[in-house]
């Protein structure tokens, strides 16, 4: 029924009285600003993730949003992380705006320390610069500018029926009547990357470096703030463990100007011939056995012709003193400084930071060098730093850089070029020449995977041919032709070289798209990559070792088995990772948590096996491989703790005894990089925030004994900074602390009745393995073993 106007009124009638209009309340606009603005009254330009009022302010950690205000901005959308597109500039601005506004698991840790860094702006300038706690047992400054992967759709589901093909079609998210995900539809991923700094002035890490697995952590924040607040042990000590953080070499050597290295000083550096002969064999024996740089025969006589002549410096090549100054760089960790003191009896003394300096000394001379032209020894003294720097924990953030120069170096002299097509280059210096190259290229492979980058070349373009399976003693300087290649079932020097450089074009590959800006391919792909790596890790040699071969010959058959399968596990490890964090929420990545598991596993296994045998071995297979391992099983464990993950992708719930069985892999793992990081420059860092992790891992799997956990990261750390320091206590290097609070002997110790062992503490004295000597099968390296213990007296046995 319609409503029907009122009648008009009759002429001449009086008008009648205006009606009072009804005024239509109006909704009243809610007030589009901050909380804080909102609060104070004050103009707000909204922008996220905290408008400018509140930035320039003192308060901006309440900086704060209504939660229906973000939906009101059209640009705070987010884009879901697969897109057909790929993300704009825009987009990925956006995520990181509303990623700091809504934390993930990923960006939680960004802003993990931002209150604590907020409420100290109070306190002195010099608390301000040791922010030891807040760093350390916090969380580490990780990604910023990422992609919310959680709270954004993974994967994109078919929209197509089944019967029609998938291969073309982008991934939609399904529905319940919708048909799974299949393996060859495509995928369209943006890894976890790392960004420190802000502006101009950042720091880029890919997802390969291990700190991208510790942002699936979301609840270590609180956790390390509980260790801090329940530890008042920590504060007193803060100074001595800001020191351990930062390096105890900071100071000196580190920055202690020297005079420009010469001839002379370089050779004054050099410790005595007995000293210099067991250095030179732990080289040979755990350096030289993997990465090929020098020609042993040769490299031997030429040291004989170097100490003949070390009394007259005019007549000493300076290029072969700073490669042997560098060869003991190398291997100066795996001997014991008590040791080689007592067989130094030269004038130089021997202390705790005399193999940086020659470090420090060999890379100034190389750069004052100004060679224009290298040759092939040019190459191996650039080798041989970056291994040394690596060795020692230098200038780890350059690696990267100085790996991609020397690759652009030696294609620049034509390594990457196969050298038979140049009939002016000897078989000799061919057959070096390919094996430099080899070494270069993994080389940069290794650091491309620790850094999360992309490797400088592809296999593709380079034609060099690999090196000979051969021993160095049937390759002469003045042969005319090479020698026949043994078959791979047989040891010789290059076997590792020889076996390794076959899976080199599909690990070179693998590296390339998982640290792409887009990782676009079909799941398909990924399992076929496994397939492959997983068939030339069946490929490996299974070389014996027979009891009749001395210790050294020993040690290198099992140190070339063992890295064989860690190096092509590392590849392994970074092609299942990005899947295998999501496989809980996505069945189809099931197969990759279940892979990663079992090559981490085999990683760490082979580190306790190699550490069970010998501490050489067990720091020679140690590397950037190992901590992704034990991070990844540690993240593992951490996720089947989740109320809502499933039994069918969970082993830690399927199988029983599994979560205790990795734990006990994890700590033994902890314990030999303890054993590596109080030799090393830096890492003090990292090795507290892996004790904060799997205390984290073990609180969550069995809560009643959190408390026992969390003193136990209180005694790692001060029991770790405790032996540095009183490792190097007589030293100069400390500087007027000494060691600081740690002389009123003050450190706790662990609770007898926690049922919990004491924190690994290691052995100074530990000595060298029995028998120095090392047989390669060469006549010359046999006539040089008897010369040097001629001259020496005996080889030390321990």
């Amino acid at each position: 029924m319609t409503d029907v106007p009122p009648p008009p009124p009759p002429p001449g009638a009086p008008d009648p009285e205006p009606q009072p209009e009804q005024r239509v309340r109006k909704r009243r606009r809610r007030t589009m600003a901050c909380v804080q603005c909102r609060s104070r009254k004050l103009r707000c330009d909204r922008k996220l993730p905290m408008c400018s009022r509140c930035e320039s302010s003192k308060t901006a950690i309440n900086c704060t949003y209504e939660k229906e205000f973000l939906w009101q901005q059209p640009n705070t959308v987010v884009t879901p992380a697969f897109s057909e597109r790929g993300p704009t500039s825009t987009t990925i601005s956006q995520a990181a705006h509303l990623a700091r506004a809504h934390p993930t698991p990923d960006s939680a840790l960004s802003s993990l320390t931002r209150s604590q860094q907020t409420s100290s702006d109070t306190r002195p300038a010099l608390e301000k610069r040791d922010r030891f706690l807040e760093t350390v047992l916090g969380a580490p400054k990780a990604a910023v500018n990422q992609e919310p992967y959680v709270n954004t759709e993974l994967l994109h589901r078919s929209k197509y029926p089944a019967g029609v093909s998938h291969h073309a079609a982008p991934l939609h998210r399904h529905g319940d009547d919708e048909d799974p995900a299949s393996p060859s539809q495509q995928l369209d991923i943006s890894p976890r990357i790392m960004m420190r700094g802000k502006e101009t002035k950042t720091r880029f890490n890919g997802s390969g470096i291990f700190a991208n697995l510790i942002a699936q952590f979301p609840d270590i924040k609180s956790f390390a703030e509980e260790i801090r607040v329940a530890s008042p042990q920590l504060s007193a000590l803060r100074p001595d463990l800001a020191r351990v953080k930062r390096g105890l070499w900071k100071r000196k050597p580190l920055n202690t100007p020297f005079p420009e290295p010469t001839t002379l000083s370089l050779t004054q550096m050099l410790p005595s011939r007995r000293v210099v002969d067991d250095l030179v064999v732990f080289y040979l024996t755990y350096f030289e056995a993997t990465h090929r740089v020098l020609h042993v025969p040769s490299f031997l006589k030429e040291l004989d012709e170097f100490w003949a002549q070390r009394d007259n410096p005019d007549f000493v090549s300076p290029y072969f003193v700073v490669q042997l100054l560098l060869v003991l760089a190398c291997a100066w960790n795996l001997a014991d400084l008590d040791t080689l003191q007592l067989k130094n009896d030269d004038e130089s003394e021997l202390t705790c930071y005399t193999a940086i300096e020659w470090v420090l000394h060999a890379e100034r001379w190389i750069e004052n060098s100004h060679i224009k032209r290298p040759d092939i020894m040019a190459f191996r003294l650039y080798i041989l730093l970056l291994i040394a720097k690596n060795a020692h924990g230098m200038k780890r953030s350059k690696a990267w850089l100085d790996t991609g120069t020397l690759i652009k170096q030696a294609m620049l002299a034509g390594y990457h070029r196969d050298p038979s097509r140049y009939m002016r280059i000897s078989p000799f210096n061919k057959e070096m020449r390919r094996r430099i190259w080899a070494t270069i290229l993994e080389l940069d492979l290794e650091v491309s995977l620790e850094r999360g980058m992309p490797p400088s070349l592809q296999y593709g373009d380079f034609d060099t041919a690999p090196a000979l399976n051969l021993n160095d003693n049937e390759l002469q300087d003045t042969s005319e032709e090479l020698p026949a290649e043994r078959p791979l079932t047989e040891m010789t020097d290059c076997s590792f070289q020889s076996v390794l450089i076959q899976s080199l074009p599909l690990r070179l590959k693998a590296c390339k798209l998982m640290h792409s800006p887009r990782i676009s391919c079909c799941y398909e792909e990924i399992l076929h990559m496994d397939w492959e790596l997983n068939r030339y890790l069946s490929q490996i040699p299974s070389w014996t070792v027979s009891e009749g071969e001395d210790l050294q010959t020993q040690h290198k058959i099992i140190l070339i088995r063992s890295l064989l399968q860690t190096k092509i596990g590392h590849s392994l490890l970074s092609i299942h990772t990005p899947f295998a964090i999501e496989a809980p929420t996505e069945t189809l990545f099931a197969p990759s948590s279940r892979i990663r598991l079992e090559v981490a596993t085999m990683i760490l296994s082979t580190q306790k096996q190699l550490h069970e045998i010998s501490r050489q071995l067990s720091l020679s297979i140690l590397g950037d491989w190992t901590v992704q391992a034990y991070c990844s099983v540690c993240q593992l464990l951490h996720a089947s703790t989740n109320s809502q993950a499933s039994s069918r992708t969970s082993l830690p719930q399927t199988l029983p005894g599994l979560p205790e069985s990795l734990i006990t892999l994890v700590e033994m793992t902890l314990t030999c990089l303890e054993t590596q990081l109080l030799l090393v420059v830096k890492g003090a860092k990292e090795y507290f925030f892996m004790s904060t992790i799997l205390a984290l891992v073990k609180a969550r799997l069995w809560p009643a004994q959190a408390t026992v956990y969390k003193q136990e990261v209180v005694d790692r750390v001060i029991f770790f900074a405790q032996t540095l320091f009183t490792r190097h206590a007589n030293c100069d290097h400390l500087g007027e602390l000494g060691m600081g609070g740690f002389k009123t002997s003050q450190v706790p110790v662990l609770n007898p009745s926690s049922g919990m062992a004491q924190p690994f503490v290691p052995n100074m004295n530990m000595l060298p393995p029995t028998n120095f000597g090392i047989t390669l099968k060469s006549s010359a390296i046999s006539r040089w073993h008897t010369k040097s213990i001629a001259t020496t007296g005996h080889w030390n046995k321990a």
